[in-house]
């Protein structure tokens, strides 16, 4: 990338602690070092978060509490009609599998 298409880097400004302030003249070493230091507690903080998102304990957990409220209304009571139309499915689904295999040994 030639200097002509590079972006523009924004003018003195840095960003620490989420917010943008704009310094007034040249940054000194000591706003340098702070905002690199802000800027590394931030990234570890987003690993920190990333890590426990992913770890397969959390995701199993996410996974049961989200199936387990589809069937279960949030006072612990069964939500009867989700429950009848999975049962429906299964029914149906294990009706047509045994229709084809009916036919398909009748042909056989």
């Amino acid at each position: 990338m030639s200097d002509s298409t590079r972006p523009a880097l924004p003018d003195q400004r840095a960003v620490s602690n989420g917010s943008r302030r704009a310094y007034s003249g040249p940054r000194t070493a000591a706003q340098i070092e702070a905002d690199l230091a802000a800027t590394r507690d931030s990234l570890a903080n987003t690993v920190d978060v990333l890590s426990a998102r992913v770890q397969p304990k959390a995701m199993a957990a996410r996974v049961t509490a989200k199936a387990k409220s589809f069937v279960v209304n949030p006072d612990g009571s069964p939500r009867t009609e989700r429950l009848l139309t999975i049962g429906g499915g299964v029914a149906g689904a294990i009706g047509a599998l045994t229709l084809l295999r009916y036919v398909v040994r009748k042909r056989g």
